[in-house]
């Protein structure tokens, strides 16, 4: 079962620094686009990809060496549904500065999302190596997912224990860290892995309660675990998690 990733893309902020100028570009022209970057990334926060998208054009038009730009377009295009155009984005962005986490975290999470675990797990490593980025916790709890994607549980575990001992409210660490103790066959791990993303982070707990029923259901408390997962059932019906819950109390 492939679970879903919660806040996974780090591109939120801009930062006020003009991108590198080479070439022909003017100084008038950097400062046009990184205007354009910051307007492109408030249209992104209220949900307005499509005028993002704009900006985002113009920003690029205006200074091709800005890759806040194309990591930001990429991000855009791919809550459009356009992966390609994402993909395309993402190498723009790298060609321009290799080695920012911000643009790896981004691609890798891309990856991710489509399946191709191998290409993360490398994406998600190499942003590590970007002693400047201070949301380190994140990349090693996605990393930690795509190693259990991967098949690698002993490396999720790894991953993302450091992810939450680096922050510990950071969700999804702790859900992560779950999923990589269930699969390496330590229940008890897992349980106490929900218990922390419970313990830090109540309001997103709905996702641990019903592992941990799960987990009991298939361990040493199945009527318990069978009527937490009924009632979790009926409490979200409709939603992912309901059909979760569903999916393990019938067995699919």
């Amino acid at each position: 079962m492939r679970h879903a990733l919660i806040g996974l893309l780090s591109y939120v902020v801009l930062g006020s620094a003009l991108a590198g100028l080479v070439g022909c570009v003017s100084v008038k022209n950097a400062e046009r686009a990184a205007a354009q970057t910051e307007l492109a990334a408030a249209y992104y926060r209220e949900g307005n990809p499509e005028a993002a998208i704009e900006a985002l054009r113009r920003a690029e038009e205006q200074d091709p060496r800005n890759w806040r730009a194309a990591n930001l377009l990429a991000v855009a295009y791919l809550s459009k549904g356009l992966p390609e155009e994402a993909e395309a984005e993402f190498k723009r962005a790298l060609r321009i500065k290799p080695d920012e986490a911000e643009i790896l975290v981004n691609y890798g999470a891309m990856k991710l999302r489509r399946g191709d675990n191998t290409a993360a797990i490398a994406l998600f490593t190499r942003a590590m190596g970007d002693l400047e980025y201070r949301n380190v916790a994140l990349v090693l709890s996605n990393l930690s997912l795509a190693y259990v994607e991967n098949g690698d549980y002993a490396k999720a575990v790894e991953s993302a224990r450091e992810a939450t001992r680096r922050a510990p409210t950071l969700c999804q660490g702790w859900f992560h860290l779950g999923l990589a103790e269930e699969k390496l066959g330590h229940p008890d791990n897992a349980v106490a892995a929900y218990d922390g993303l419970k313990a830090n982070c109540p309001a997103d707990a709905q996702g641990a309660d019903v592992r941990v029923a799960c987990l009991q259901a298939k361990g040493d408390a199945p009527e318990l675990g069978r009527d937490a997962l009924r009632q979790l059932v009926e409490k979200m019906r409709g939603t992912p998690l309901g059909d979760q819950a569903r999916a393990c109390l019938t067995g699919s």
